[in-house]
């Protein structure tokens, strides 16, 4: 009974780390390879409270959890202000743990390698499952929140979240700190268990086991890591009598995986219904093992290694089978009872939260519902704006790679409410204005002034705040999210609570705001006409829809311009003529300037009003859409045929 109290204990502790690292790199996407580091701070720091003043185990955990906090800002704040991509980080956080063992074993406080013997044992098999419980609920309310959704979009797809107005060092400071903060309760939690730690205990191999349970978990899960951390403390031990032999059989369950589940066991999913049935044949395998390895060592001595391998071999599949077999019938018992369960408690919980706020009178505001122009106002803001002063005036605007010229001294104006058209051959530096115009590259001369102001200097987050938001040329959603959840993320400018409130799910601030960011992001799918899709996973919609789900995330952010790079790419020509018929709506009732970039030409001549024609990054045309229809150089760009005006230069 001790031994199995013994192995839940370090599964709970070392859930409690994976859980935090599955924030960092699952959602965030950043690779660390020193995490062990964190859990040393944790560790030395709880212990020395415990073991040199006589702290208590739950001031001493949380001391150890802040200075591993601020040690994660001390060493990602340089590394990822610097924007280094993931494997650098991946090498920073290595160095760092090998920094701090090295610190560590010839620190005389810690007493060096010798370690640190007769700590307390605080650490009882009841307070750490507490501790990995409380830490699974606040990992889940985090990323149920605004704060969550953020962090997963930089994970997904950093670009396309900056272009959704979500700083990226903010949010990846807050991800490594929440990170640090469960290493570090672990760590302090396993010296509390183990009563002696030394500098070694804390090395490569701890944060090689931690991010193999991520890894194998899953990337995009909570669960993964939890199932993958729990197989991994448990399947070593059942072989234990092995010796080295059970470190072979640790690599081959890891090839397994990877190689059975490339995604991980839960990839992207949590515990639900659907996937009870996987988690009972997890667990199946691991109970049978734990037979087979128990009767082989039982009767081994008296029967002989072959008769007891025989009794052993089949009991554990049996064992296996049966257990994998009454997931399967639990979940046909719960199936019909589970969802009405669960829609009464979601009822019950909400009509309580409202029946306290009106015996408090507190009410509360609602978040403010961003107006929507009619459409008269097109041209109310035109003439509000003056009609000598554009909304958006580029002018002279240049950009190099290396000695490509992809834009040379563009002029171009688009006036509010107007929609412009820009097109041109492939190549021609369509998309590079664009990505000038929302701070994705830095512009090498001219400017950019939208609204009397200019843009050149101004990050991407800076520019959407201004009022302007865009799709891209290559869909760029946040692919694991839910067409809804898509569009939540875009409204995050709109939230109305706090970290620790979402950390805690705080029903009288977050279940309101998220309730309206939810209708409010319902309404933008509707006018898209994606409401019925709101539940589907962004990467399964067909490709069309997909165009639709990233203008309702551009609309989400209420822009004054909107930059549609080739939204009807890939649509056939009855898709087309609904999103022309879309973009319309869209002028019309938000008073939206428009520019876009496209290649069906019909689009272009129903839509725009004025239309800018671009070739070797210089614009050779500007004009009413049927003046460039007879243009010769445009002509000549599309064709390539030469005509007089052409040929006289």
């Amino acid at each position: 009974m001790a031994y199995a109290a013994a192995v839940f204990t370090n599964s709970a502790i070392y859930i409690i780390v994976a859980l935090g690292l599955a924030i960092l790199t699952g959602y965030t996407g950043l690779f660390s390879l020193g995490h062990a580091a964190f859990m040393a701070v944790g560790a030395y720091v709880a212990a020395g409270l415990t073991y040199f003043l006589g702290w208590p185990l739950l001031p001493a955990l949380l001391a150890g959890m802040v200075a591993a906090v601020l040690l994660s800002l001390v060493v990602g704040y340089p590394t990822l202000r610097a924007k280094l991509r993931s494997d650098y980080f991946a090498i920073a956080t290595l160095g760092f743990g090998e920094a701090l063992k090295v610190i560590l074993e010839n620190l005389n406080l810690t007493q060096g390698a010798r370690g640190l013997p007769g700590i307390q044992k605080l650490t009882t098999p009841l307070n750490a499952a507490i501790f990995m419980v409380v830490t699974i609920w606040l990992c889940r309310n985090l990323l149920r929140s605004t704060y969550g959704r953020r962090l997963i979009a930089i994970g997904q797809d950093p670009v396309a979240a900056e272009m959704v107005g979500i700083r990226l060092l903010p949010y990846q400071m807050l991800s490594l700190a929440v990170s640090a903060a469960a290493a570090g309760l672990a760590g302090g939690l396993l010296a509390h268990y183990l009563t002696f730690i030394q500098p070694s205990i804390f090395g490569m191999d701890l944060s090689s086991l931690v991010t193999a349970g991520v890894v194998c978990g899953g990337m995009g899960s909570l669960t993964g890591p939890v199932v993958a951390m729990a197989l991994f403390v448990v399947v070593p031990e059942l072989f234990r009598s092995l010796a080295l032999w059970r470190l072979v059989l640790y690599g081959v369950l890891l090839v397994a995986i990877m190689n059975l589940r490339p995604r991980g066991l839960f990839g992207n999913e949590e515990l639900s219904l659907k996937n009870l049935p996987k988690l009972f044949v997890i667990a199946g395998l691991t109970v049978g093992l734990t037979v087979a390895t128990s009767l082989y060592r039982g009767y081994g001595p008296v029967w002989g290694e072959a008769l007891a391998l025989l009794l052993a071999v089949p009991a554990g599949a049996a064992t296996a089978f049966a257990i994998g077999l009454a997931g399967r019938g639990l979940t046909w018992l719960l199936a019909p009872v589970l969802p009405p369960l669960k829609a009464v408690g979601s009822r019950g919980l909400h009509s309580f939260v409202q029946a306290v706020e009106r015996t408090l009178a507190s009410g509360g505001s609602h978040l403010p519902r961003p107006a929507s122009p009619a459409a008269s106002s097109v041209a109310e803001l035109s003439a509000a704006s003056g009609a000598t002063e554009p909304l958006l005036r580029i002018r002279g605007l240049k950009k190099h790679f290396g000695g490509v010229v992809a834009v040379d001294g563009i002029d171009l104006d688009v006036g509010t409410g107007e929609i412009v058209g820009l097109i041109g051959p492939n190549g021609s530096g369509k998309t590079t204005v664009f990505n000038l115009a929302s701070g994705v590259y830095p512009v090498d001369s001219g400017s950019i002034v939208f609204e009397g102001l200019d843009l050149v200097r101004e990050s991407p987050t800076s520019i959407v705040s201004r009022g302007i938001s865009r799709t891209f040329q290559n869909i760029r959603l946040f692919s694991s999210m839910t067409a809804l959840e898509n569009v939540q993320t875009a409204l995050h400018v709109a939230e109305g609570y706090g970290l620790l409130a979402a950390f805690v799910r705080w029903p009288w601030s977050v279940w309101r705001t998220e309730q309206n960011l939810r209708d409010l992001a319902m309404e933008l799918l509707q006018v898209v006409g994606l409401d019925a899709y709101a539940p589907r996973v962004a990467r399964t919609l067909p490709y069309g829809l997909q165009r639709k789900l990233e203008i309702a995330r551009a609309l989400a952010l209420q822009p004054k311009l909107l930059l549609l790079d080739e939204p009807a790419a890939g649509m056939n020509p009855q898709e087309a003529l609904e999103l022309v018929e879309l973009i319309r709506r869209i002028r019309a009732r938000r008073g939206i300037a428009i520019l876009l970039i496209e290649h069906h030409m019909d689009v272009v001549m129903n839509l725009c009003q004025r239309i800018a024609v671009l070739n070797f990054g210089k614009k050779i045309a500007e004009g009413a859409p049927d003046q460039i229809q007879r243009d010769p150089l445009v002509l000549q760009a599309y064709l390539g045929q030469e005509t007089p005006r052409a040929a006289n230069g």
